[in-house]
């Protein structure tokens, strides 16, 4: 007995045409109980007879279009027709031979499946109860093996009706002997290949489009019906689906569109005749939309550090008011602690900001060359650790803060000593990598760190014109970016922030932009330009990005955040 792997106790009887899957009577009342179904021995001979059937038109076709294009070139094609057509018939009985062989496969399989069958019900009316338990175990084998040796790909056919009879007619009276051929030109799936934009990274609400070549199992041109395509976008928490548009371009290229309605990680489902294309499913990252901000909480006093809570409550370093504010989802200033002073809990210029892992607030306060940590309200100091000065727990300007999600260690930007210092949770020194120069892991005046979600530590090296990326214990790994204002290219780079996918976001102080990078350093785009609009930016010197995937900008000098969905 052939049992079905959602319902064991249930025999293996019928088969789903929509799905190409053996099913049994509890599937056939529930999830396929709308889909067309039949006996499993009836589909067989249901998709025998369509491909017997579809090949017999086909092959008289194929000799009655020869016959036709030759009408005119009779006495010198003559010989030649009769070649095509045999050519025509030994390929159809090649097909037919396929398909006999796989129905012979089917046959041997049903008829193991029925001996099973009989063989447990025979020992159940004449074994002994302690018998037919012992023959339990060599039993349930014999099922699995069958069941494990038939997979519903087998019911697809092995072949299929792809003759076709292609002619030249213009000036063949010469050639005639070698005018035409009988070819096969059957779409082979896992040999048609996608590329473009579309199917790596995309923009929320923007249509965006890649092209799919299709192939044949030689790798050769072949033509395919615009409805034999499936393109679906799923977000990988299964949020949103969205189809995709496929358009014929031209000869075997094939434009699919589609337009992502939230932004994150998703999974881009593309196939033909329901089968994957090559490299399907593919990785698709949605990023926000940066043609408009959705978003611009203005008024502010030279915001330069900002971190984001999962509720969407904002922590802004506000560097020319001297305070660390809390702000609202909605953009409402709900708190502003401290003022220009060194004492516990007051800042001079702070740059930078960051959440621990327990909601407490971290503060790099530069012109008093320290970190401070404060409760979640930011209204009660916990520690602060550091002083002027080049030794561990010194610092001569600390200009950044991040923290290892992993560890809870927080590294603390120590931009005129060009270093990075690693402290405990605690806010005690553990170590420091870094120094002054352009070589591999060396700085000139490092603006900001972030980390991502393996721990890799990624700074802006800012005088470098680069971006450098650690280890979560300091060890060099890679770097991107050169001087310059094209795409790929960094002027400047003041404030990073990496997100859940691994995107990097950099915010360039010369170019008055963001670029965005995958976490290889490969670029993706580039968007704002100097100015005082809505996407325009005055010195992006703060970043941050959400768990939904949200961009926060602190526009320093034109005295607001934009915010980007």
């Amino acid at each position: 007995m052939d049992c079905c792997p959602n319902h064991p106790e249930k025999e293996i009887l019928f088969y789903c045409d929509p799905c190409n899957q053996l099913i049994c009577s509890y599937c056939l009342v529930s999830e396929h109980r709308a889909h067309q179904y039949d006996l499993l021995a009836n589909s067989f001979a249901k998709h025998e007879k369509v491909i017997v059937d579809s090949l017999k038109p086909v092959e008289d076709g194929c000799g009655g279009r020869d016959r036709t294009a030759m009408a005119h070139l009779r006495q010198a094609l003559e010989a030649r027709e009769t070649e095509l057509v045999g050519q025509a018939e030994q390929t159809a009985q090649q097909k037919l031979k396929t398909l006999a062989a796989q129905r012979d496969g089917f046959e041997l399989q049903l008829s193991k499946l029925r001996n099973c069958q009989e063989y447990v019900e025979e020992s159940r009316h004449t074994c002994s109860q302690g018998d037919f338990l012992r023959m339990k175990g060599p039993l349930v084998k014999q099922i699995d093996d069958l069941t494990g040796s038939f997979k519903p790909t087998k019911l697809l056919l092995a072949d299929t009706a792809d003759m076709k009879f292609a002619h030249r007619l213009p000036g063949l009276v010469r050639t005639c002997q070698v005018f035409g051929k009988v070819y096969c030109s059957q779409v082979c799936p896992e040999k048609c290949r996608a590329s473009g934009e579309g199917i790596k990274v995309a923009m929320r609400g923007q249509t965006v489009v890649f092209s799919v070549e299709a192939l044949d199992r030689a790798e050769e041109a072949c033509l395919v019906p615009v409805d034999s395509f499936t393109c679906e976008l799923v977000a990988s928490d299964g949020s949103s689906r969205v189809r995709g548009t496929v358009k014929k371009r031209n000869q075997n290229i094939y434009d699919i569109s589609y337009q992502p309605q939230v932004t994150g990680e998703h999974q881009l489902h593309i196939l033909i005749e329901d089968c994957p294309i090559l490299n399907s499913r593919f990785t698709v990252r949605v990023l926000p939309n940066f043609t408009c901000p959705a978003k611009i909480i203005p008024s502010l006093d030279r915001p330069w550090g900002i971190a984001v809570r999962e509720e969407g409550e904002m922590v802004v370093v506000e560097r020319s008011g001297h305070c660390l504010s809390i702000i609202s989802s909605g953009g409402e200033k709900l708190s502003s602690i401290g003022n220009n002073g060194s004492g516990p809990g007051h800042f001079k210029n702070p740059k930078g900001v960051a959440i621990d892992t327990g909601g407490t607030i971290l503060v790099a306060d530069y012109s008093n060359h320290r970190i401070q940590q404060l409760s979640s309200t930011g209204k009660h100091l916990i520690r602060k650790v550091g002083r002027e000065g080049d030794g561990p727990l010194q610092f001569k300007g600390a200009a950044g803060v991040a923290v290892n999600p992993h560890t809870q260690e927080v590294y603390t930007l120590d931009m005129n000593n060009h270093r990075i210092q690693i402290l405990s949770s605690d806010l005690t020194y553990c170590n420091e990598f870094g120094r002054f120069g352009s070589n591999n892991g060396e700085f000139i005046k490092p603006y900001d760190v972030s980390v991502d979600k393996d721990g890799n530590v990624y700074v802006a090296d800012c005088e470098n014109h680069r971006i450098q990326v650690f280890t979560d214990d300091g060890v060099y790994l890679r770097q991107f970016g050169k001087k310059g204002k094209g795409e790929g290219e960094l002027n400047m780079p003041v404030s990073i922030a990496v997100d859940s996918n691994n995107v990097v976001y950099v915010g360039e102080w010369e170019n008055s932009r963001v670029s965005v990078f995958f976490a290889d350093g490969e670029f993706i785009k580039c968007f704002g330009r100097s100015g005082k609009g809505p996407g325009e930016f005055k010195d992006p010197f703060g970043l941050a990005v959400d768990e939904k995937g949200t961009l926060y900008v602190c526009d320093t000098n034109n005295r607001r955040i934009q915010i980007f969905t």
